[in-house]
This record gives structure tokens, C-alpha cells and sequence, in this order.
């Protein structure tokens, strides 16, 4: 039975203030990385997130999706969310009850070198950050991308994730599960499983750890965010989709959402701006 669900990256609520004014350093800090932030004079408060997060509610009330998930960076404050926390709750509260949101956690959730304290205070916000799914035929696997990348503080919590996808992508397979996909905030990589490292992407050391177990149970796609930008990569047949941010992004793509349809025999997927959004989704 074919279904739908909708992809959002980055609301990060306090992102835009946070890179506002002419003489901002962080902005070189993109730049190096390939990433673009256009000068803009200094605000305050979170208005521009606000105006885009509840144009991407609003918009999964309408389409009715399966389910929404969120990859990561849901609020910008590293040390202290809670009044990005307290709005992004209130319009996600707007969410219809018939609509599971499903969050992963990026590293301005949990910081960029997670601890267990840092790991404590997003499962009491937002719940599990390493847990797994079902619908219909298709199989939905949900990794913190952060532990991925920097486990230096919480060594237990990368070898409890590499644990954890084994035995669940085995099941999964096992059970005949038509397609299985995983959610995360960092892409593996850029453009090639061996390329560099870098923070936009996972250690090669572990990025293999993690293709291997996908290629080997059969994963089809890699649905995640962090980049602020659409980009798309593969690995044979795994692909691996990066989306634009719901709110500031850091390219010439625009703020918006992804809107995936799962079929029998495959999965297609595109992404839209808040002022291109289809009226309804269409399936086969």
C-alpha cells in the first residue's frame, strides 16, 4: 500500500538572530565550508523560524502524511533552548494528533561533543535518540548522527548504535521489510564514502562502519539535514539525500520541506519551497 511522509531539516529555532549583523564572525566559519550566509542587519527573538516552522505545519495538516520526521537541529542554543524549545513545541502542538512526529537529534541538540549529561537533557525533551519504526511494509531507523561523529565523551553510545543497527537492520531484513531507511542529521559524506573528514560529514572511520551495515541489510536511503541545502549522493544502490532547512539556509536552495512517497517497488521523493507547496499529495 503506497503512503507518504514528509521530511523536515533544521527549524533550528534562533539560527537567524543568531547570524544576523554585517560584522558576524560565524560567517566566515560557513564560508569555508562552501556554505553561503548573505549579510543581513542585526534582529533578536526567533520570528523568521516561527513564519517558516508553522508554514511546515500547517502544510503536513493539509497533505496528511503518514508522519512527519525532523532531522535534527530543532533549536539553535547549544547550552540553553528553552525558549526556542517552548515555540517549536507550541506550533508543533498545531501538528493534527493523527500525524506522528518522529525527532532525530543534530548536534545543536545535544552539542557538538556529546556527553551524557547533553544526551540526558534531549531524551527528557524530545525521547529516544536511537529507536526504530514500521509502517506498512517499510522499515524506519532513526541514529544520532552526533555520537556518530564525535564519541570521544560517550564511547558506550556509538558501540550501543553499532549494536543497536545490527540487530535491527538483521530483523528488518529478515522479516521481509519492502524498503528500510535511515534518518539522521549528518550526511555520511559529501560525494564519496572515502572523501575526508570534515564536520559536515562523518569520520571516515566510522561512516564505513555504517555504509557496510547498510549496504549489507539492504538500506535504501539515508534521509538527513545539517547542510542547510538539498545535495544527493550515492554509494551503489544507496542514496544518500541531504534537504534545505526549514529555517535559515545556507545555499541557493530556499527554506522548506521534502515530501517522500514509499510505493511497493520504489520511493520517490522532491523537495519544495514554502511557496511552491503542492495542494494535495498524489499517489499511484
Amino acid at each position: 500500500m503506497a503512503f507518504s511522509f514528509i521530511q523536515l531539516a533544521d527549524p533550528q529555532f534562533g539560527m537567524h538572530a543568531g547570524l544576523s549583523g554585517p560584522d558576524n564572525p560565524n560567517r566566515g566559519l560557513f564560508a569555508d565550508l562552501g556554505l553561503n550566509v548573505p549579510r543581513f542587519p542585526k534582529v533578536t527573538g526567533f520570528q523568521y523560524e516561527t513564519e517558516r516552522y508553522e508554514m511546515a505545519i500547517a502544510a503536513a495538516n493539509r497533505l496528511k502524511p503518514e508522519f512527519v520526521v525532523t532531522c535534527g537541529d530543532m533549536c539553535n542554543d547549544k547550552d540553553d533552548p528553552t525558549d526556542e524549545y517552548a515555540e517549536l513545541m507550541r506550533i508543533t502542538g498545531k501538528l493534527s494528533k493523527s500525524i506522528p512526529m518522529y525527532w532525530v537529534s543534530g548536534n545543536h541538540d545535544i552539542t557538538n561533543e556529546p556527553t551524557q549529561e547533553s544526551l540526558s537533557r534531549y531524551r527528557k525533551l524530545y525521547g529516544d535518540d536511537l529507536y526504530s519504526f514500521d509502517r506498512e511494509d517499510s522499515h524506519f531507523v532513526v541514529l544520532n548522527s552526533t555520537v556518530c561523529q564525535e564519541p570521544s565523551q560517550v564511547w558506550d553510545e556509538w558501540e550501543k548504535q553499532v549494536e543497536f543497527l545490527t540487530s535491527d537492520l538483521m530483523e528488518a531484513r529478515g522479516k521481509g521489510s519492502r524498503h528500510i531507511v535511515v534518518f539522521t542529521h549528518h550526511p555520511p559524506f559529501l560525494t564519496s564514502v572515502n572523501e575526508a573528514d570534515s564536520w559536515l560529514v562523518l569520520p571516515r572511520e566510522r561512516r564505513r562502519v555504517l555504509i557496510d551495515l547498510f549496504v549489507k541489510y539492504g538500506v535504501s536511503h539515508v534521509f538527513a539535514g545539517h547542510w542547510h541545502r538539498n545535495h544527493y549522493s550515492y554509494f551503489g544502490d544507496l542514496q544518500i539525500v541531504a534537504t534545505s532547512s526549514v529555517g535559515f539556509p545556507l545555499g541557493n536552495d530556499p527554506s522548506g520541506l521534502r515530501i517522500v512517497k514509499v510505493y511497493d517497488d520504489r520511493m520517490e521523493h522532491e523537495f519544495y519551497g514554502f511557496d511552491e507547496l503542492p495542494g494535495s499529495i498524489e499517489l499511484e
